[in-house]
C-alpha cells in the first residue's frame, strides 16, 4: 500500500475496517463491538438476510440498525414507499419487520403475476390450436383422383351428377377437407 509523504499511515483499526469492508458478504458475526465501530461495515451489507444473522448472533446492535434497515426498504421497494411508512411513525427495531412485511407483500404479487401470465399464455395457446389446420386423414382413392385431376382427367367433378344432392359429396372427394382445399385453389 503506497502512502503520499505528506499522509499518515492508517491505523491498524484503518486497516482491519478496509478488509471487513471488502469482505462484507463474509461477515455473520461482529461479537460484542459497539455499534459505532461496525457502522461503515454494516452500511456496506447489500443482503438484509445477512443483517438480519448479524443481529441474531450480535442482538445488542438491534437498536441501532433501523438505518440499514430503511437503507434496505429503500434500495428494494423505492423511496415512495419508505415515506409512505416513516408518515405513519414506524420507529426503531420495526423497520425490520416493514422490510420482511414489503418483502412478503412484494413475493405474493409475483406470484400472482407470475399464476396470471401462466393463464394468458395457455389461452392464447388454447387460441391458436383452434386456428391451426387439424391432421386429416387422406384415402389412396383420394391421391389417385388428385393425379387424375392434375392430369386433366375431371373424375365425378363438375361434369357428371354429383354434387347436387343432400348425401351426395360436393365435390371428387368423400373428405371434405381436400374438397376445400381443391375448391380454394380454383377461385384463386
Amino acid at each position: 500500500m503506497l502512502v503520499a509523504e505528506n499522509e499518515p499511515f492508517p491505523s491498524l483499526f484503518e486497516l482491519a475496517k478496509r478488509v471487513c469492508i471488502r469482505n462484507v458478504g463474509l461477515i455473520d458475526d461482529v461479537g460484542e463491538l459497539p455499534y459505532y465501530l461496525i457502522r461503515p461495515i454494516l452500511l456496506r451489507l447489500e443482503n438484509p438476510d445477512r443483517l438480519r444473522a448479524i443481529e441474531t448472533k450480535s442482538p445488542h446492535i438491534v437498536p441501532e440498525t433501523a438505518e440499514l434497515w430503511r437503507a434496505h426498504i429503500s434500495r428494494s421497494f423505492g423511496d415512495a414507499k419508505l415515506h409512505e411508512y416513516r408518515e405513519k411513525g414506524i420507529e426503531g427495531e420495526q423497520w425490520r419487520e416493514v422490510y420482511y412485511k414489503l418483502l412478503k407483500k412484494q413475493k405474493e404479487k409475483d406470484k400472482a403475476d407470475i399464476e396470471k401470465l401462466k393463464a394468458d399464455i395457455k389461452k392464447l395457446s388454447d387460441k391458436k390450436e383452434k386456428r391451426t389446420v387439424g391432421r386429416t386423414t387422406v384415402r389412396r382413392q383420394d391421391i389417385s383422383q388428385l393425379r387424375n385431376l392434375d392430369r386433366g382427367f375431371g373424375g365425378n367433378f363438375g361434369g357428371g351428377g354429383g354434387g347436387g344432392g343432400w348425401g351426395a359429396p360436393r365435390g371428387p372427394f368423400s373428405n371434405s377437407t381436400l374438397n376445400k382445399v381443391l375448391t380454394k385453389g380454383r377461385r384463386r
